[in-house]
């Protein structure tokens, strides 16, 4: 996991090859090391350094607070107690593969500059968390 995290801040993993369930493991490591609001702070600003080192416009202010709250319920309530190796695991193996921005989040909404920025709050489904 520490291999990961390094690659990612140092940008040394190309794009390509940090999908998806790389940004979740990468989350939650930060936030078994800190506060939501911390977590979530660093995952903005390395994403922006990482995204502007490869020349890609990808960052999201919406679906990465949303990911990272997310992430915060499910580390803090359903897997509280274990090592991080295996939340990551689990939470990899369920979340991964759904897409719950879209319970949330009309595409309109979701696709906006706006939303891009700044946090938009859920236009469908209000977060439970």
């Amino acid at each position: 996991m520490r291999e990961l995290v390094r690659a990612f801040e140092e940008a040394t993993i190309p794009p390509s090859q940090f999908h998806h369930c790389a940004h979740i493991a990468v989350a939650l490591t930060y936030l078994s090391e800190g506060p939501l609001d911390d977590a979530t702070a660093r995952m903005r600003e390395t994403l922006r350094r990482f995204t502007q080192h490869h020349g890609v416009n990808v960052y999201h202010e919406t679906v990465t607070r949303f990911w990272m709250k997310l992430l915060d319920h499910l580390a803090t309530t359903h897997y509280r107690d274990m090592p991080l190796w295996r939340r990551v695991n689990l939470i990899v193996e369920r979340w991964a593969v759904t897409d719950p921005v879209a319970a949330h989040y009309s595409r309109d909404v979701i696709k906006s500059r706006a939303a891009r920025e700044s946090w938009i709050d859920p236009d469908r489904l209000p977060l439970p968390f």
